[in-house]
């Protein structure tokens, strides 16, 4: 059995490595992007942003907040959900795979300006701070998004080449595909869960470094 998931593993990646070299450039692409954001970001901006950070450290600090982890769970499920859901669609059609590499883009440049803010402004601290607050939940949705990314791409391709093989089973891929990306849906609503109850975990752990 193991013997046998290893060789559609080893196929799998074979097959789609060109889709994941395109989708991890994407995302590390869009992570630089953000990061350089920072560095163009107005001095008033800035001043903003730091000013609302300084309120939520002494809140997290505090453990004051106007929602429960409870409360906040519901939007962030949602949101990641419609995320890989929208890409699920998106890959029915040709048309859609320019927005499946936005998404993806755009997932990275919020993750690299988050990053690169807090570095810019605090340094090491920032940088702990950011890895206490970022790691733990992308751990499992970044493999979701770019899973969920190539899937879209690899079907939406074969959807566009299906009139040159006639052989080709059509409702067999596309119940793969979308059991695939139910699997990342799953594994999305995992990092929902890390994101709202173990990530402000360690975020309390490292906040009382900004309150020195």
């Amino acid at each position: 059995m193991l013997g046998y998931f290893r060789q559609n593993l080893k196929e799998y990646l074979r097959a789609n490595i060109v889709a994941y070299f395109f989708m991890v450039l994407l995302f590390i692409i869009g992570v630089a992007v953000g990061a350089l954001a920072v560095k163009i970001l107005p001095d008033d901006q800035k001043i903003e942003l730091i000013s609302y950070l300084k309120i939520f450290f002494q809140g997290l600090a505090q453990g004051s907040g106007s929602s429960s982890a409870t409360d906040l769970l519901s939007p962030v499920v949602m949101n990641n959900a419609k995320t890989i859901i929208l890409m699920w669609l998106l890959g029915f059609t040709v048309i859609g795979l320019p927005f499946v590499g936005f998404i993806v883009f755009t997932r990275g440049f919020v993750i690299g300006f988050t990053v690169g803010f807090l570095v810019n402004e605090y340094i090491v601290k920032g940088l702990i701070f950011a890895l206490a607050s970022v790691l733990p939940h992308n751990f499992f949705a970044i493999p979701a998004l770019l899973i969920t990314g190539v899937a879209a791409t690899s079907f939406s391709l074969m959807l566009a080449r299906s009139r040159q093989r006639a052989k080709l089973n059509l409702l067999y891929e596309a119940i793969g595909y979308s059991l695939l990306c139910c699997l990342m849906l799953i594994l999305m609503l995992i990092a929902s869960v890390v994101e709202v109850y173990v990530s402000p975990v360690f975020m309390k752990l490292v906040v009382g470094l900004f309150l020195h």
